[in-house]
């Protein structure tokens, strides 16, 4: 297993390069080589000096610094940018290419401590929803869904019972939204009405379609269903009448 020696807060060579570019405050994109090189080696013999083992990337990323800088010091033609040839490939684009990903890792590694400090300052409450065995209250004369389910299978046994067998032309099935708003004037003028008058339809879509603009009517909050006593009608009523 590798081990990483961490020299007065520098993780690696590139932390150490990178921190030199941003002390001498010099452009990523046109590093001085020589300076930089010099002054990478010079905190390099300090570490030795203070009889500090260095890790050998930190020599690896020496050599390759002096051998960037023998390159920069050859005679280079002078030419301007637009007259350099297509394949042209500065010297130093390979150690620009590394310090981009290595400034992209650290802002990415700044951004997620600010989150984690930020998470310390919360506390996370523990699951408390209740069990399945929990029994909720409901008001008195409330209906249940299995009720309500219940009332509509009767009344669908009942009609299938004595549907005709002759068959005979269907008009066009009313909509759901068509029949809210015909459960809703009902109701606005009677006030109330038993469950089973008004799934009292001639045919097994329309009760279907009735139950479920019931259901809708019931989760909007527009009606309620109650019930006195077990396995005594069902009266459903408009919120604002109730």
């Amino acid at each position: 297993m590798a081990l990483t020696l961490v020299l007065n807060d520098f993780s690696g060579p590139l932390d150490l390069l990178w921190h030199l570019i941003r002390t001498n405050e010099v452009d990523i994109y046109d590093i001085p080589i020589a300076e930089i090189t010099s002054q990478y080696l010079e905190y390099l013999h300090q570490m030795q000096h203070s009889r500090l083992d260095v890790a050998g990337d930190y020599f690896v990323m020496a050599a390759s610094l002096m051998a960037l800088k023998s390159q920069m010091l050859l005679p280079q033609p002078e030419t301007d940018d637009e007259d350099l040839p297509e394949d042209y490939e500065d010297p130093r684009a390979g150690l620009v290419a590394q310090l981009l990903t290595y400034q992209v890792y650290q802002e990415a590694a700044a951004q997620l401590r600010t989150k984690e400090t930020a998470r310390a300052q919360s506390y996370a409450k523990p699951e408390t929803l209740p069990g399945a065995d929990v029994k909720v209250p409901m008001r008195p004369g409330s209906v249940k869904l299995n009720e309500l389910t219940a009332a509509m299978m009767a009344v669908l046994q009942r009609q299938l019972a004595t549907r005709e067998t002759i068959a005979h032309i269907e008009g066009e099935p009313i909509s759901v939204e068509k029949r809210i708003t015909e459960i809703l004037a009902q109701l606005s003028k009677v006030g109330t009405c038993q469950f089973e008058t008004l799934v009292a339809v001639k045919s097994v879509e329309g009760i279907v379609t009735t139950f479920m603009a019931l259901l809708t009517l019931m989760k909007s909050d527009q009606i309620i269903c109650q019930q006195d006593a077990p396995f005594d009608p069902i009266i459903v009523t408009k919120k604002e009448a109730a």
